[in-house]
């Protein structure tokens, strides 16, 4: 397992007419800064907070309530960098979320469609509710049966 972690191998493919000691070195120095960058740029979606803040600072924070797997979603979808750290003793839930974006019209666009699908959320009432209002409804329905038919009531 260790030696596997110690070991990676890297493909170079090089297009040259003669292959010399400078065109392998500059072609493995390319891909080197290559893995350097790819390393610590922040990818769109979810990041660590220091790959988030590593080139410049500057991340907006918002608290967020409720079904964070939303969040997560929408903001993959309009290309939003972010690190969400989850605020410990809150019930129900809550998280702090960092965030960046290239382009703040990408951020206002998340966040509308963010927002609109929560408040849709909320005015919807719970499945559980609805289940236990219709398994009232039974039970009245039938305690309403068994009179009917104790008092003599009409026979089908």
């Amino acid at each position: 397992m260790q030696e596997d972690l110690e070991q990676r191998t890297v493909s170079v493919s090089i297009q040259a007419a003669k292959l010399s000691g400078r065109v392998l070195r500059s072609a493995v120095a390319a891909v080197l800064r290559k893995m350097e960058q790819e390393r610590t740029t922040p990818k769109v979606g979810r990041n660590s907070m220091k790959r988030l803040s590593g080139r410049d600072g500057g991340a907006n924070t918002i608290e967020v309530t409720g079904r964070i797997r939303s969040f997560e979603r929408i903001a993959r979808k309009h290309e939003v960098r972010y690190h969400i750290e989850k605020n410990a003793g809150t019930t129900p839930p809550t998280w702090t979320v960092y965030f960046k974006a290239n382009q703040a019209d990408a951020l206002t666009a998340a966040f509308k469609e963010y927002t609109r699908k929560d408040l849709v959320r909320e005015g919807r009432p719970s499945l559980l509710s609805q289940l236990h209002k219709f398994k009232e409804l039974a039970q009245a329905l039938g305690r309403d049966r068994v009179k009917n038919k104790e008092h003599g009531g009409p026979e089908r």
